[in-house]
């Protein structure tokens, strides 16, 4: 590249194409008439920009079209590829039209007139959206590849808003600061400053700063095997061609600038003035070349193929029905693969740290040797008043624990090598590290409910894979975490936030006697881990409970998430009417408990009992601070379910729940078999600086000092849960 440019200066130089006579001298003060005058588009500029301008047009319009053609091609990261595409094609447009202008003038256009002005503003808008989408994809890629169990909610809106912001902010500031116009290159865009002669060459250093970081995490991400030896080598072969032709390109584009600006402030040196259409030549393969090297795009590679077939009229239905069905790109396959075989590895540790709960049973015991222990930290703390000598006391003599063993952490190191049996079912687990809360305090709770949970086999990973393939993504709700059911219903793992595990951490002795010593309805916590995958930075932590269903979901009537709060708790709108089928898809709330429901229609010899605990329940969650729990009641059809299987009998009810309060029945006459599956749950929650934040926010809108939004202090929080739920719909 540097040769040809040297040889170009030197074949301008001996044919005499520029001379010093057309420098243009930028410190000089013009009007509109004489910089129209002096600033000259060279005659070869012209012919590149009239010659190229409609093939690079050509080359974007055909990836432009196959997205327009085909919508469901246009999610992420197809959507970012479409606007950069976009951009492209504008820009063409405006070379196009810049040197037509001359053809048909012979003179530029007025840097204040319309037609310059209403082209700077378009030019300055899709150079902007081609470099903001080029970065957009950088960290989209980051971001996916971050944390496969964790949506950031509307991802896509976020990243579109800040290209789109920096689309319309750039070109208006420029046009209120007067700095769009006549360029230095002949043509309409941002003139030239001559206190920025290095913007350009800044501006692509920053991009290859954060392209070349996104290459080096994508490497670190991917694991080193043959699973993904294809698709690290399939980015690569597409992804270093595409940032090393871009960065190439914008940098002539950005020396030329610089040179050129050099030379109207300083050189004056017409041979110089070959840097104007070095420049504007890289300007015109940015299109061009790039359009062809997103051809080779992994996912775009397989649209454009799909598109010629269709356009040559060969295969056309199988086309059209293959471009339909096909709703993958190969960013959605890295990330699908990289989340099933986290979510195998994180139960393939959990499995085999629960191993210890079989005792001695080692007929049902299977080999972990891709499992070892790393690292085993306890801390030592000293006793702070006679309340916690007590509880250490009972500790020791009730449950054989110590101090000690609720700080205690066990970091595992998990290998990636396969079992026999793991190979049969081409299982991959991923190098990484597991550290375990507290595992002797956590093994004394799911003790206490293992007469209906085995966790060894409820996490068998060849009976699990089903569950597995089939999952999605994270559906937790606004807060996006990531829910997996095990096969037989009966356990869920469940993401945790960095916050939330340090509340369980710092609370864990209190929680630990409370459920133990205590009737209670709290979904118990059977044990809480971090994974951090060998090269990546970020841990996932995890935490696994029971599932309050316990049986498939398709046996749920309806749902309810109660806080004892009415303002926004209300998922079905006045006058809509929903079908039984819509009601049992969607988690309704306070208001539409009220409405649907009323209060619980249990048996009476329950309905003490319940008050009783959820008053204690959340008088506990008081005393330790903690608020925005829940009341999760689920409608169960358990008639329908034991017709489906008859060896169901409703007398093996009580087998799958350590509490009766756990599953109630109704006493609704017209509701034949239909338990109430209770269970509070989402308990994790401090009172902290976003929560304030949150009550005080929701009330100024409002307008409101009295509203009762969700979100009150842990005393509060609670005495309205008492109030509201324990005493109004027991």
């Amino acid at each position: 590249m540097i040769k040809i440019i040297i040889q170009f200066l030197i074949l301008s130089q001996t044919l005499g194409l520029y001379s010093d006579d057309d420098v243009f001298y930028c410190q000089d003060d013009f009007t509109d008439v004489e910089l129209s005058e002096k600033i000259k588009v060279q005659p070869l500029d012209q012919y590149i920009f009239l010659i190229i301008s409609p093939l690079a047009f050509m080359c974007t319009m055909f990836i432009t079209y196959s997205f327009i053609q085909y919508p469901n091609t246009r999610k992420m990261p197809g959507d970012i590829v479409f606007f950069i595409s976009m951009s492209d094609a504008i820009l063409c447009i405006h070379w196009f039209l810049t040197a037509l202008y001359y053809q048909i003038y012979q003179e530029n256009p007025l840097s204040s007139g319309v037609f310059c002005q209403t082209n700077s503003m378009f030019s300055i808008f899709a150079g902007t959206g081609e470099v903001s989408y080029n970065v957009v994809f950088c960290i989209y890629l980051r971001l996916t590849l971050k944390n496969q169990f964790k949506v950031i909610p509307k991802l896509s809106i976020i990243l579109h808003t800040l290209a789109w912001i920096a689309m319309i902010s750039i070109p208006l500031l420029a046009k209120l600061t007067n700095n769009n116009g006549l360029s230095i290159f002949g043509t309409c865009s941002f003139k030239f400053h001559p206190g920025f002669p290095l913007a350009g060459i800044l501006l692509v250093f920053c991009y290859t700063i954060i392209s070349v970081y996104t290459i080096v995490y994508f490497n670190k991400a991917i694991p080193d095997d043959e699973k993904y030896k294809e698709y690290k080598d399939t980015f690569a072969k597409y992804y270093y061609r595409y940032i090393k032709g871009s960065c190439i390109i914008w940098t002539i584009q950005a020396i030329s600038f610089t040179i050129a600006g050099f030379n109207c402030s300083y050189f004056h040196q017409g041979f110089l003035l070959a840097f104007i259409t070095i420049g504007n030549s890289a300007k015109l393969c940015t299109p061009v070349v790039l359009s062809i090297l997103r051809y080779n795009d992994p996912t775009i590679k397989q649209q454009i193929k799909r598109l010629f077939r269709k356009l040559s009229r060969r295969n056309y239905d199988n086309v059209q029905t293959e471009l339909l069905q096909d709703d993958t790109n190969f960013y959605d396959t890295i990330h699908q693969n990289l989340k099933f075989d986290q979510v195998n590895t994180i139960i393939f540790g959990i499995r085999a740290i629960c191993q210890s709960d079989l005792q001695n049973n080692l007929s049902n015991q299977d080999n972990f040797d891709q499992i070892q222990i790393y690292q085993r930290q306890t801390q030592t703390y000293r006793t702070i008043n006679d309340s916690f000598n007590n509880d250490i006391c009972k500790l020791l003599i009730n449950y054989n624990l110590k101090i000690e063993d609720f700080h205690e952490e066990i970091t595992y190191n998990i290998d990636n090598d396969s079992s026999q049996n793991e190979k049969l079912i081409d299982l991959k687990l991923l190098q990484s590290t597991m550290i375990v809360y507290a595992p002797a305090v956590f093994q004394k709770i799911r003790q206490k409910d293992n007469k209906m949970i085995n966790h060894f086999e409820s996490f068998d990973l060849i009976a699990n894979q089903n569950q597995i393939k089939q999952f999605k993504g994270p559906d937790g709700g606004k807060g996006g975490a990531f829910f997996f059911f095990s096969y037989d219903n009966k356990l869920i793992i469940k993401t945790l936030s960095d916050q939330e595990l340090l509340v369980i951490k710092k609370n864990l002795l209190k929680y630990f006697l409370h459920i133990q010593e205590n009737e209670t309805i709290i979904s118990p916590i059977y044990g809480i881990y971090k994974l951090t995958r060998q090269n990546v930075q970020e841990p996932i932590n995890v935490v696994v409970m029971r599932n309050v269903m316990q049986i498939p979901s398709e046996f749920k009537i309806r749902t309810y998430d109660i806080k004892g709060s009415e303002h926004a708790r209300q998922v079905i709108k006045k006058n809509q009417n929903l079908n039984e089928f819509e009601l049992q898809k969607v988690t309704l709330k306070d208001i539409d408990f009220q409405k649907f429901e009323k209060k619980l229609h249990i048996p009476d010899q329950y309905r003490n009992r319940l008050k009783n605990c959820l008053i204690n329940d959340a008088t506990f969650f008081g005393h330790i601070k903690l608020m925005d729990y829940s009341l999760l009641i689920v409608k169960m059809d358990w008639y329908t379910y034991s017709q489906k299987y008859p060896h169901i009998k409703e007398s093996d009810i009580p087998n799958y729940f350590s509490s009766d309060l756990y599953c109630i029945p109704s006493t609704d006459a017209s509701q034949r078999g239909i338990y109430y599956h209770i269970a509070i749950i989402d308990y994790l929650q401090e009172w902290n600086a976003s929560k304030i934040i949150e009550k005080h926010t929701k009330k100024a809108i409002h307008a409101n000092i009295a509203l009762d939004t969700s979100a009150q202090n842990p005393e509060d929080y609670a005495n309205r849960f008492i109030e509201k739920v324990a005493k109004v719909i027991v």
